[in-house]
């Protein structure tokens, strides 16, 4: 291989290497959460844990990981309104969209969020400076799914 040749290979890696970097959700400052699906008698099923609570740091932008484990034999989805999941598109453009990811049985899913601004406490009521967004299976919403809430400390 000729030296020019070896230099665009490793100019061309490092440039895949800084879109890569930017475009990836960052991972090493992101929080994890975790919600787990859990059947309950007569058919019905919830997310553990029902209440969480995060504290919002100075910069809230660098976004949260969600993982949602399903270790049921049912699929479950879980939907947030006012939570945004971030995925990077094919052609590699950062992509955001209201949060409802399905998850089947035995499959433990990895989502990036990030939470709307709210204006006003929707319900569930919450306290002053935090921002509350209830959380659900909607497959198993008929099935009187309690569903549970996120608390965003700002």
């Amino acid at each position: 291989m000729s030296k020019s040749v070896s230099h665009i290979a490793q100019a061309f890696s490092a440039l895949s290497l800084f879109a890569w970097i930017l475009l990836s959700p960052r991972i090493g400052a992101t929080e994890t959460f975790r919600f787990t699906a859990q059947e309950l008698e007569h058919q019905q099923a919830n997310w553990t844990p029902q209440d969480v609570e995060i504290h919002r740091g100075q910069n809230g932008e660098e976004g949260f990981l969600f993982v949602l484990d399903n270790p049921t034999a049912r699929t479950h989805a879980f939907e947030a309104p006012g939570v945004l999941e971030q995925i990077v598109a094919e052609n590699r453009e950062l992509i955001t969209r209201p949060l409802r990811v399905t998850v089947a049985p035995g499959e433990t899913v990895e989502v990036h969020v990030r939470f709307v601004k709210v204006e006003k406490n929707p319900e569930p009521p919450c306290a002053e400076g935090a921002a509350c967004y209830r959380f659900y299976c909607p497959l198993h919403r008929g099935d009187n799914d309690p569903g549970g809430t996120i608390r965003v400390i700002h």
